[in-house]
């Protein structure tokens, strides 16, 4: 007897300790909802701070400077010098030759060069396209990290959830088996119950005990995923509200509409076409000349020690203008063209692949919540019928009419059925989620 006595203070005590934890992160000042996660989460996720930087560098890059709209001027200048023996001799008898040891050469250029392109065949108007084109597919996957993002956030909220539900109903069962074990303690002290009761009482307190210190541990692993999810300190602290609802106007046909308008993995196929439609037209333009503009304004001057000329020097403007054209190639234009054409060929083939993907997730996901919807109803109903059973099954007990046994299974019929009404409302919320996410809608 004083053995049990002692067990039993200890499992008391555990169960105290870690139900004091519980009502300790329950009193946490900030309640953290569905909402709260997600602007978290935008905030100050990680990868979607990596993704908005590089919706800025792509930005940078899609400027009609980089397609060559713009002239390039450069400006330059040099001097040289240097000293040697030199021997002149001339082909006029009348001209003296020149012979001089360490005679010194200068010369010095200076000028500023215009170079424009006039023409290329449509390779800048599609190369600037192409970049335009670019920055627009960063903003894609900057909304699809976001949506990506905010979806695994919302789970690890759900799933948390669930494990703070897990946490409540296994105090529960501790709270109804220690009670049940003092009944027991009670009754065989009297003589009124056998020792294999009093047994099964005590095995049963100490696995609903050790159930709810795991089942705490679970919890906090879960908010720890959450925290990082979000982008926040492993150990923030916050108190999870259970409160959400659901969105039951939701419709698949409307819902098929939008994910055709704000799907990020459609619109990133049809930007891919995009693409590759401008990779066609820029290798397309590689069959028409280039016409350049040149330009300058230069100055130079040169001296000499050893020549018939004592120094030069000369300043002025000079322009030019450059039609280019390449005749052969070895097929590099044609091979680069029909790559291009298979490329849009593929993509669009990519396009539809998605849209039909798109359509059976999203009504795979609709039949989900429809069902889901439809099973929390039914679960409820469950739910107060283990109530009841439970209720008359504890009164039987309690006149010995029925053993332990008998009120152990009444007792789990409980906790499941109200942790499977729970679990059933999660599970619709994440239905919700995932509808939400295929037609683009989770993030706006």
């Amino acid at each position: 007897m004083r053995k049990n006595m002692r067990l039993y203070k200890y499992i008391c005590t555990l169960f105290f300790l870690a139900l004091s934890i519980q009502i300790a992160n329950a009193q946490e000042d900030n309640t953290l909802d569905i909402e709260g996660a997600i602007s978290k989460t935008l905030e100050n996720n990680f990868d979607i701070s990596l993704s908005k930087n590089n919706v800025k560098s792509t930005n940078i890059d899609a400027v009609m400077a980089n397609a060559g709209y713009l002239p390039t001027v450069s400006a330059n200048a040099s001097y040289e010098y240097s000293s040697s023996n030199t021997n002149l001799s001339f082909n006029d008898p009348n001209q003296p030759e020149i012979n001089a040891n360490g005679a010194v050469t200068e010369n010095i250029n200076a000028g500023i060069m215009v170079n424009y392109n006039i023409y290329s065949g449509g390779r800048r108007k599609h190369t600037f396209g192409k970049l335009k084109n670019t920055a627009y597919l960063s903003e894609l996957q900057l909304k699809q990290q976001m949506e990506q993002s905010v979806f695994t956030a919302v789970t690890q909220y759900l799933n948390a959830l669930r494990l703070k539900e897990s946490v409540r109903i296994s105090a529960t069962s501790v709270e109804i088996s220690r009670s049940r074990y003092e009944r027991a303690s009670s009754n065989y002290a009297f003589g009124a119950m056998s020792k294999l009761e009093l047994l099964n009482a005590e095995v049963d307190l100490r696995n609903d005990s050790t159930n709810y210190v795991q089942a705490q541990l679970d919890y906090k692993k879960s908010l720890r995923d959450l925290n990082n999810a979000m982008g926040l300190p492993p150990d923030s602290t916050y108190a999870l509200s259970s409160d959400f609802t659901f969105d039951t106007d939701l419709l698949a046909d409307s819902l098929l509409l939008k994910a055709l308008e704000q799907n990020t993995a459609y619109l990133l196929a049809r930007n891919q076409v995009r693409s590759a439609e401008l990779d066609e037209k820029i290798a397309s333009s590689d069959y028409l000349p280039s016409l350049d503009l040149s330009g300058g304004y230069t100055y130079s001057d040169a001296s000499y020690d050893a020549n018939f000329i004592r120094s030069q020097s000369s300043l002025g403007w000079n322009a030019g203008v450059t039609l280019s054209y390449n005749i052969f190639d070895a097929g590099t234009r044609k091979r680069a063209r029909e790559k291009a054409e298979i490329q849009i060929v593929n993509q669009r083939v990519a396009v539809n692949q998605t849209i039909n993907t798109l359509k059976t997730d999203l009504l795979k996901a609709y039949d989900d919540y429809q069902s889901s919807l439809s099973l929390i109803t039914l679960l409820e109903e469950n739910v107060e019928t283990a109530i009841l059973n439970y209720e008359r099954s504890a009164e039987a007990f309690s006149t010995g009419q029925i053993t332990g046994i008998e009120l152990r299974e009444a007792q789990l019929n409980l906790l499941n059925a109200q942790f499977n009404v729970s679990a059933q409302r999660i599970q619709a919320k994440l239905a919700e989620v995932n509808l939400h996410f295929y037609s683009g809608t989770l993030v706006e």
